[in-house]
C-alpha cells in the first residue's frame, strides 16, 4: 500500500504549493485560468491520446466484461450524482455537471497506471484503459455539454462538448484503434513532453483556484464523498463478481473506482467558475480518505474473492 500513500502525499504537496501562492498572491486567479486552459487544452488531450493511441483494438475492446460494468457503473452513478445535485441540493444543471464528476468520476488518467502497476504490474494497463476510456469518453463529454453556457440549444451544446480538445482527443484516438490505424512512434515524444505537465499543473492549479475560496465540510461534500469511495467502488465489485470477473481484475476495477475524483472535473469548474468550492472541497476530503479507502476496499475485495 506504500505507492497508494506516496501518491496521495504528492497530490498534497502540490496542491499545498498552488494554495500556498495564491495566497501570498504570487499567481492571479486569472492565470489559473491560464493553467487550468493549459491543461484541458493541451496537456491532458495529449495524455489521452497518447495512452489511448498506442493501445490495439484487442486491447481496448477484448473484455467486454470490463467494459460493460465500467460503463454501467460509472455513467450509472454520474447521472445520479447529478440529480440528486439538481433536485435535492438545489443547483442549476452547470453545477449539476461538475457535481457528477466530482462525485463518479475515477483521475484514472493522472494516478491509474500510478497506483495499480506497483501492485499489479503492467497487466493492469487493460483495466486502466479500458475505465480511461469510459471516463473521458462518456462521462467528461456528459459534463461538458451540461456546463455550456445558459441558454445554449442542446444541440449546439453537444457540438460544442465534442469540439472541446479533451474530448475530441480520446474519440479521435478511439476511432484509429477501431479502424486499426497506428499512430507513428516517432510522435509520441512530442505529445508525452506536453503531457507531463497535465497532473503536477492541474493540482496546482487546483490548489491556486482553492486559495480563493473557502474549504468545507458540508452535507453535499460528504455525500460526494460517500458515493466516490463507498457507492461506486461497492457498485463495481458487485457488478463484476455478476458478470464473472475475479481475481487481480476484480482488484484493479475496484481501486480504479475508488481513486479520488478526476481533475477534469474541478479544471472544468475552474474554467466556467462554477461549483469550484464545493469541487475542491469534494477533492481535497476524498484524496485523504482514499488513503484509508483504498486499502479497505483491496483488503474487502481478497476477502469476499477467496
Amino acid at each position: 500500500m506504500v505507492p497508494i500513500i506516496q501518491d496521495i502525499a504528492s497530490i498534497f504537496f502540490v496542491l499545498f504549493l498552488g494554495y500556498f501562492s495564491g495566497k501570498r498572491t504570487q499567481f492571479t486567479q486569472l492565470q489559473a485560468a491560464g493553467f487550468n486552459k493549459l491543461v484541458l487544452n493541451y496537456a491532458l488531450p495529449a495524455t489521452l491520446f497518447v495512452s489511448i493511441a498506442n493501445s490495439t483494438r484487442e486491447e481496448l475492446f477484448s473484455d467486454t466484461r470490463t467494459l460493460l460494468v465500467s460503463t454501467v457503473v460509472l455513467v450509472g452513478w454520474y447521472f445520479a450524482a447529478f440529480f440528486v445535485a439538481m433536485f435535492v441540493f438545489r443547483h442549476d444543471k452547470r453545477e449539476a455537471g461538475i457535481a457528477g464528476l466530482s462525485a463518479a468520476a475515477p483521475t484514472v488518467g493522472f494516478l491509474g497506471m500510478a497506483v495499480l502497476s506497483p501492485l499489479f504490474g503492467g497487466q493492469a494497463a487493460l483495466a486502466v484503459a479500458i475505465v480511461a476510456l469510459v471516463v473521458n469518453v462518456l462521462q467528461v463529454p456528459v459534463g461538458v455539454f451540461f456546463v455550456a453556457p445558459e441558454g445554449t440549444k442542446p444541440t449546439a451544446a453537444l457540438v460544442h462538448a465534442l469540439k472541446q480538445p479533451v474530448v475530441l482527443a480520446p474519440l479521435i484516438a478511439v476511432l484509429m484503434v477501431a479502424v486499426g490505424l497506428r499512430f507513428p512512434p516517432i510522435a509520441d515524444p512530442p505529445l508525452e513532453l506536453i503531457g507531463h505537465a497535465t497532473s503536477g499543473v492541474a493540482v496546482f492549479a487546483a490548489g491556486l483556484v482553492l486559495s480563493a475560496h473557502h474549504f468545507y465540510v458540508n452535507a453535499e461534500v460528504i455525500w460526494n464523498t460517500v458515493v466516490k469511495l463507498l457507492f461506486v467502488p461497492a457498485c463495481m465489485l458487485g457488478g463484476a463478481m455478476w458478470l464473472g470477473i475475479s481475481g487481480e481484475k476484480l482488484e484493479e476495477l475496484v481501486l480504479l473506482a475508488t481513486l479520488p475524483p478526476a481533475f477534469t472535473g474541478i479544471v472544468l469548474a475552474g474554467r466556467y467558475q462554477t461549483y469550484v468550492g464545493l469541487a475542491s472541497s469534494t477533492l481535497i476530503v476524498t484524496s485523504f480518505m482514499f488513503a484509508i479507502a483504498a486499502p479497505a476496499w483491496i483488503a474487502l475485495v481478497r476477502y469476499i474473492a477467496h
